[in-house]
């Protein structure tokens, strides 16, 4: 039996497995805070009520709600429509990986997959970023086809804002004016394509979602401990207030140091310190990957170059945890497997101990200051040590 033939088999076995053991255990999607509000209110998306992130990635959720809210009907969709983005993601990790190391394919994609935050972050807290980062997979699985990757980036920008990233990568990498415009265009083109109907209904209100994540201050990181924010990405105003168009936000609510989605940093240099780190990382790194005649070895840098943006971002909760490793299994597939599985296995029990810190009462007696700074600077070492081993590589 061929390697992709075992994958599916053992994709849909998981599927029925999985599905039992988290319906028993009653791990299951609830309804989000913003679609009760918007069903309760009578209030539309993108016209009357600013979601937290663009249409690809809210629409499901909210159509879910709003058709099945009374019924057991919204538990099961959701559920099924989040398990299937996990798998899609897993058979997304499988082929780019089987394109640059087929013999690591099916047991890092397996990993990937049956990783607990990764499950219990994909389907029970709904935030469609396995959906995101898949079609970002799909990218650099086309990486050869201007055309494809622009249009593929645009989709997952408009699933989450983050997959836009990978055009600074390609920007650098593509050889020749022509194929940078093509990956320009296509881009523009599709997210101009599916933006036109919120464009034309209410196009303020629709560029207050992009424009709101402007004032978000730091969370859960170095730069936020440094700073002396323990908070994390929660809103801590009335969602009314997402009624409103992003600067009459800023109007109404003075920038503080305790409030995230209006901050104002303690120590000003702080979030220039991790804008400089992250494009001097996506831009050397993405050079290092043009010079390369080897595709697997520049795939490999673009996805360094990816994983580099999170690890120096302000900003960090458990769910960049599953936005990340994909691109650290990736970037790291010159690496012997065990090292590879093991650096995965530590950056998962950081992310699970990290996790309980907000999901689980056990810190609420102590605190959760020094547990989310034990997190926090366990990761960054973690951080560390992969940028170590990768310029011991490079000198050799």
């Amino acid at each position: 039996m061929s390697t992709i033939r075992r994958f599916i088999w053992i994709e849909i076995f998981y599927f029925f497995v999985l599905s039992a053991i988290m319906i028993l255990l009653s791990l299951t999607p609830q309804p989000d805070f913003d679609d009760i509000f918007m069903k309760r209110t009578g209030l539309l998306p993108y016209v009357d009520f600013r979601p937290g992130y663009p249409p690809l990635g809210k629409f499901p959720y909210y159509f879910f709600y709003n058709l099945l809210s009374q019924t057991h009907g919204y538990v099961l969709c959701t559920f099924f429509f989040n398990l299937a983005t996990l798998l899609f993601l897993g058979a997304i990790l499988f082929l780019c990986i089987s394109k640059l190391n087929p013999k690591k394919a099916l047991r890092l994609a397996l990993i990937l997959i049956m990783m607990p935050s990764m499950i219990y972050l994909t389907i029970v807290y709904s935030r469609a970023d396995a959906l995101a980062i898949a079609v970002l997979l799909c990218a650099i699985y086309f990486i050869d086809s201007p055309w494809i990757c622009g249009a593929l980036i645009s989709i997952g920008a408009l699933i989450k804002l983050y997959p836009a990233i990978l055009l600074i990568p390609l920007m650098i990498y593509y050889k020749g004016v022509k194929n940078r415009v093509k990956l320009l265009y296509s881009f523009a083109l599709v997210f101009l394509v599916f933006s036109i109907p919120f464009l034309l209904s209410e196009p303020l209100m629709y560029t207050s979602v992009f424009l709101s994540h402007t004032s978000r201050g730091p969370s859960e990181s170095i730069f936020s401990i440094i700073d002396g924010y323990y908070g994390h990405t929660g809103f801590l105003h009335p969602t009314f207030d997402a009624a409103i168009y992003s600067w009459q936000f800023a109007i109404i609510y003075n920038p503080s140091p305790y409030d995230h989605f209006r901050y104002v940093w303690n120590i000003p240099a702080l979030p220039y310190i991790s804008l400089g780190l992250q494009m001097v990382c996506l831009l050397g790194f993405s050079w290092i990957a043009k010079k390369r005649q080897d595709k697997k070895e520049s795939i490999m840098l673009i996805s360094l170059a990816i994983f580099s943006y999170f690890a120096f971002s302000t900003f960090y909760n458990p769910r960049i945890h599953s936005v990340q490793m994909p691109f650290l299994l990736l970037a790291t597939l010159n690496w012997n497997l065990r090292r590879q599985i093991a650096m995965v296995v530590v950056f998962e029990v950081i992310n699970i101990f990290h996790s309980l810190v907000w999901f689980t009462p056990i810190f609420w007696f102590t605190g959760t200051q020094l547990p989310l700074t034990i997190a926090v600077v366990t990761r960054t070492i973690m951080y560390i040590v992969v940028f170590s081993i990768f310029a011991r590589s490079r000198k050799k």
